[in-house]
């Protein structure tokens, strides 16, 4: 009789084959890259960077059951008040190591992807009213409205030069559909990681939102309307905390 592997067993089993892990992030069911394209859009602000299309993705490294210490800031206050009046505060930090967050696979990856400018050139400035006191208690000075008008960006050129994006995956496996218990294992372990290795404030796009994407793999459900349409529902939840949904078959 052939021994039962367990979901997340098998899963690490299966992205030890790269093309197994590339087919996770570029599903053949996604043509248009919604996936990898949500992947980035948690991580590089849409509003700074427009992604137009994804043109590779590279793989640099897998690497599984990796373990997650947070950090916690300790505050204590010590006083004394005679002779003369004294006062002394410290803030200490110290690892939490319990509980220690796993993720079950951490991706290290690099996305080739087109992009549209975003913005225009300033291209006048007008004078709304005339100089007036600043406002503010502890202001000093004057302050005066502008009208600040801009060109709209530039078109699109689908010929210009891609871009390569590094983007981490971190990446949970979850053996069983619990929507209360994936959103806390994915919002605790988001905010472990984010403590443990912050993000980068900004890049050559504008500011960054995680030090990480995050990505949830599912099993499948069976292979009808209302289970996609469950499926999607669920995609659409995570997306709400800034989280992807994957769905694989068990192997």
């Amino acid at each position: 009789m052939a021994a039962t592997i367990p979901f997340t067993d098998a899963l690490m089993l299966r992205y030890l084959r790269p093309e197994n892990v590339k087919a996770l992030l570029l599903p053949a069911t996604d043509p248009e890259h919604d996936r990898v394209k949500s992947l980035l859009a948690s991580v590089y602000a849409p509003d700074r960077l427009d992604i137009r299309s994804v043109e590779a993705v590279r793989v640099d490294r897998t690497e599984f059951q990796t373990a997650v210490h947070a950090t916690t800031a300790v505050h204590g206050a010590w006083d004394k008040s005679i002779p003369a009046t004294e006062q002394a505060r410290a803030t200490v930090e110290i690892p939490a190591t319990p509980p220690v967050h796993w993720l079950d696979m951490c991706l290290e990856t690099v996305v080739t992807v087109k992009t549209a400018p975003v913005g225009g050139l300033l291209v006048a400035a007008r004078a709304e009213a005339a100089w007036t006191a600043a406002a503010g208690a502890h202001q000093d000075g004057f302050e005066r409205p502008y009208d600040l008008r801009y060109d709209a960006p530039p078109a699109f050129d689908p010929t210009a030069p891609a871009r390569a994006l590094p983007l981490r995956v971190s990446t949970l496996f979850f053996d069983r559909l619990d929507l209360t218990d994936a959103l806390r294992r994915l919002g605790q372990a988001k905010r472990a990681v984010d403590t443990a290795s912050p993000q980068p404030e900004v890049h050559d796009g504008g500011a960054m939102l995680a030090s990480s994407a995050w990505l949830a793999v599912f099993p499948a459900t069976t292979d009808d309307d209302p289970s996609r349409t469950t499926e999607q529902l669920v995609g659409d939840l995570l997306a709400t905390q800034g989280f992807v949904a994957a769905f694989e078959t068990a192997p």
